[in-house]
């Protein structure tokens, strides 16, 4: 994948998206593994590094499919392609919709936005779950463990992931001692 390829594709799809990473991550999902030189695998990698780092999603995952195929260039012009539409999209358009915000028609395709954008953080999640269930059935038990102790619980969301960290690290290390 060429640098300035790179560059249209992630500007492309930032510009065309609405929701975020995401969104953008779902996007990604379905089309990269066609192009038959990244793995599921890979980019099933790429996203959980993606959804760990700090800041947005949406550029911590065009840095990972930039420096994946150009190296630190590469992923210097992914993140460029991706953050350039929202930037100019939010420093034009922003005026317009703020004089114009009380038309029926913008609330109506606003609605539809988020209409659109709900859909897709929902299937990019449960493929994202199926994807890590259907690896190992024993990944459903930290799932289960950090809903419990967030919506249940009230536990702080650190502490629930750590601990889920920790309980599924000490299941593998179980499950190779077994074998």
């Amino acid at each position: 994948m060429s640098l300035r390829y790179l560059f249209t594709y992630l500007f492309k799809l930032s510009g065309l998206t609405f929701g975020g990473g995401v969104v953008i991550l779902g996007i990604l999902e379905n089309e990269l593994p066609k192009r038959n030189d990244i793995t599921a695998e890979e980019f099933s990698d790429m996203v959980a590094l993606a959804t760990s780092m700090p800041g947005p999603i949406a550029v911590s995952i065009s840095w990972l499919i930039g420096k994946y195929y150009r190296g630190i260039i590469g992923g210097i012009v992914a993140v460029l392609g991706a953050v350039m539409p929202p930037f100019l999209i939010i420093l034009f358009l922003t005026p317009f919709i703020v004089k114009y915000a009380d038309l029926p028609a913008v609330h109506g395709f606003l609605g539809g936005i988020l209409a659109a954008t709900g859909a897709m953080i929902t299937v990019t999640v449960v493929g994202n779950v199926k994807s890590a269930l259907s690896a190992n059935i024993r990944n459903l038990i930290p799932y289960l463990v950090i809903i419990i102790m967030i919506g249940f619980l009230k536990i702080n969301p650190l502490i629930a992931i750590l601990t889920a960290l920790a309980l599924q690290y000490a299941l593998e290390k179980t499950v190779k001692c077994l074998m």
